[in-house]
């Protein structure tokens, strides 16, 4: 069965920084108030390094210090959904948080003692904090419920697996049971997708925007990625206008950089190779969700695509990606 398991609320002081463009600036910086009503998200797998032949999670407090001070270039988005995030990287947001941002952001999830865990940083009022546990035993995925000036924002922020040979839902086996709504035959991926949806679209009210997010392993055009859109959900990225990940430039895509090579964390020619973390949303009736540019047409710091996409130069310890994957983003407001 699905365990789920209450979440502390461990409310720390936290971070902001920037998009990762050509200059790095100092941590610090007054945080701007957006022009209008929004709601800003950056999703990102910020890579927990415990397989980097360095000895150091591939340089973490480096990589760390350089996506806060993107987060603060782009005037600290209200709502940050991380992934694999271990114990390691906990303690060194926890170290940091309170330096960035004028340590406005709580952190959500911050006492989970997973190695691949979630992590929630938000400036947003937080009530109902959550983890369930998704089949594999590995992944799991954190929701929580936001009040932000759009109204009431349900939030899951997950990292599942991909569709590589995976055992299906079997109920006369303890270990592969898998909960309803998935049906046995269904492989313990695609369920993860379904429970993460299924909490996606629970609770929050009819006024609430939804939104799931996170490292989903697999792409566009995927049976579980068109599964999120049938249920009415707007992939972000493609309906604020961006194009489609191209695996020969890397151009719009998020994954494919060596995850195990700290050389390839400091190498500006590193290119993805694949589009696979999403920020999915669902507006409520009564909200026709409109996506700011990658651009940032309303000066707000942040618009929708790729974050952080060029490599940064004057990156701490030599950094130019703070992880294998490039995060997203998404500023949506309603009309």
């Amino acid at each position: 069965m699905v365990l789920r398991r209450a979440c502390s609320r461990a409310l720390l002081a936290v971070v902001a920084i920037a998009v990762g463009i050509v200059a790095v600036p100092a941590p610090g910086a007054a945080a701007p108030k957006p022009a209008r009503d929004d709601l800003r998200v950056v999703n990102y797998n910020l890579l927990h390094g415990i397989f980097c032949d360095d000895g150091t999670d591939c340089q973490a407090p480096d990589r760390v210090e350089l996506f806060l001070r993107q987060l603060e270039t782009a005037r600290c988005p209200e709502v940050v959904g991380l992934q694999e995030i271990n114990n390691n990287l906990r303690a060194i947001l926890a170290d940091r948080l309170g330096d960035v941002c004028d340590g406005k952001y709580r952190t959500v999830f911050a006492e989970s003692d997973a190695n691949d865990g979630e992590l929630v940083l938000t400036s947003l009022a937080v009530k109902k904090p959550e983890i369930v546990d998704l089949p594999g035993a590995l992944r799991t995925a954190s929701r929580v419920e936001l009040a932000s000036p759009l109204g009431p924002v349900v939030v899951v922020v997950t990292h599942q697996d991909g569709d590589k040979t995976y055992p299906s839902c079997r109920s006369d086996i303890p270990r592969h049971r898998c909960p309803p709504p998935c049906p046995e035959g269904t492989t313990h991926s695609t369920c993860q997708t379904i429970l993460g949806l299924r909490l996606a679209d629970r609770g929050g009210g009819r006024r609430a925007i939804r939104v799931y997010m996170g490292d989903f392993n697999v792409p566009p055009g995927n049976p579980r990625y068109q599964a999120i859109l049938d249920a009415g959900y707007l992939d972000s990225h493609l309906a604020a206008g961006n194009a489609e990940c191209d695996p020969v430039t890397g151009v719009e895509c998020t994954a494919g950089r060596v995850d195990n090579r700290i050389a390839a964390l400091k190498d500006p020619s590193a290119r993805e190779q694949e589009r696979i973390d999403f920020i999915f949303v669902k507006a409520p009736k009564g909200c026709r969700a409109i996506f700011d540019p990658v651009t940032d047409a309303d000066g707000d710091g942040l618009g929708t695509g790729l974050f952080a996409a060029a490599p940064a130069v004057g990156g701490p310890g030599g950094i130019v990606w703070p992880s294998d994957h490039t995060a997203v983003s998404m500023d949506m407001t309603c009309a």
